[in-house]
């Protein structure tokens, strides 16, 4: 980092704090490893003690919308704002959504629609995942409850052609956008994407989520997100 970048992210510091975006993906009791991925999950008592903490810090959490809202339109930011996503909405995340509620803290969830009849899976045939019914119902009682896309089915956007992409990606949108809970977010599968996978998301007037673990100070087009972890 030049002279000049370190001059001005230090002036940003001083005038806007960051708004942390976490990411999260299982949280159950113990880790299984026919159903789970070790990079991927929490211990749930672990997960508590993470979101716990952070409020004690002074963390307020708010929604996505309203983190990207304030990303492009504040001047001054005094308080410290977090943000809390999840992707591919895993069934274990029935372990601590209720929580979630209770606590009052907003939440988007990546989704890939294939999986949501119950029926469909990524890699493993022992994977389980939230169903559309279970959504709705979990909306009706957790209206902080938001969802985003995460492509039609999880693929890497590098591993597809640029009409691939933008098929998965126009059919996750025509599916969600229906449900009462939607958010213009797309979250790229792995994390990772290519110039053409990024500019379609754009087009399609939705709001690029980037896992790269860099602090949002200002508007850039996207949201990054940094892994939520102990």
């Amino acid at each position: 980092m030049n002279i000049c970048a370190k001059i001005r992210r230090k002036l940003l510091t001083l005038r806007l704090r960051p708004i942390r975006v976490f990411c999260f993906h299982q949280v159950s009791e113990t880790f299984d490893e026919s159903t789970m991925w070790a990079c991927d999950w929490m211990q749930i008592e672990n997960f508590k003690r993470v979101i716990t903490d952070l409020c004690e810090k002074g963390y307020v959490f708010v929604s996505l919308p309203e983190a990207y809202e304030r990303l492009r339109h504040d001047w001054f930011r005094c308080r410290k704002y977090a943000v809390l996503t999840a992707d591919d909405g895993d069934a274990s995340l029935r372990n601590v959504l209720p929580w979630l509620r209770d606590m009052q803290i907003p939440v988007t969830l990546f989704i890939n629609p294939v999986y949501l009849d119950g029926k469909h899976y990524r890699i493993r045939d022992t994977e389980l995942y939230l169903t559309e019914d279970e959504l709705q119902c979990l909306y009706k009682q957790y209206p902080l409850l938001t969802i985003g896309s995460h492509g039609w089915v999880h693929i890497d956007a590098e591993k597809q052609t640029e009409q691939e992409f933008a098929e998965s990606l126009t059919r996750s949108i025509n599916y969600l956008k229906v449900l009462p809970n939607y958010v213009p977010f797309f979250a790229f599968p792995y994390g990772h994407y290519t110039n053409a996978a990024y500019a379609n998301v754009i087009t399609e007037n939705v709001i690029p989520v980037l896992i790269g673990g860099n602090t949002n100070y200002t508007y850039d087009k996207y949201i990054d997100r940094e892994k939520l972890r102990l």
